[in-house]
């Protein structure tokens, strides 16, 4: 049964779902399975758990201050000044394990404060961590596709990513 959509809702209308079955993105029974899922809730349910992954998937302010050696005034300068990215979640700071090493003398990436400045300020935490560890067309390593934390890694230039999530903001 299709109803026309209430602005406030999100269902889509009639028009809206024919579109989408026209245009091929969809097909009638792939488009009822998806809206049974969200119904259900299966959509939320995802939701919740990729904001509590990416929770999980950081550090607190004082283990970060205690591995970088750095009282928690100067992490904090550090993280104001973009040398460090950290979110803010549960009343907390978290600060993505992505953006450190095992390397004692290098304990942070190479270049991240060049990528920091570029994250789009209303980018999600979860889709930035999405970003740092998926493998980008423009991240290549003896032509192999790496994710931009291996990117940095390997001393690939920070611009690279910038450009990337340059055109985030253009599409």
């Amino acid at each position: 049964m299709t109803r026309e959509a209430d602005p406030g809702d999100g269902a889509l209308s009639a028009v809206q779902i024919a579109f989408l079955i026209e245009s091929g993105t969809f097909t009638a029974e792939r488009l009822a399975e998806v809206s049974e899922r969200v119904a259900r809730g299966d959509l939320e349910a995802r939701e919740r758990k990729t904001r509590q992954d990416t929770i999980d998937a950081s550090l607190s302010a004082n283990v970060v201050a205690e591995r970088l050696g750095l009282d928690i005034a100067e992490l904090r300068r550090r993280t104001a000044e973009g040398q460090l990215y950290a979110f803010s979640a549960q009343d907390e700071e978290h600060y993505p394990t992505w953006q450190f090493t095992d390397d004692p003398a290098a304990p942070v990436l190479s270049g991240l404060a060049a990528v920091i400045v570029a994250f789009p300020s209303d980018m999600h935490p979860a889709t930035i961590r999405g970003f740092m560890s998926t493998p980008q067309r423009q991240t290549r390593i003896d032509d192999v596709r790496v994710t931009p934390v291996d990117w940095l890694r390997h001393d690939g230039d920070p611009q690279v990513l910038r450009d990337i999530l340059d055109g985030f903001l253009l599409s």
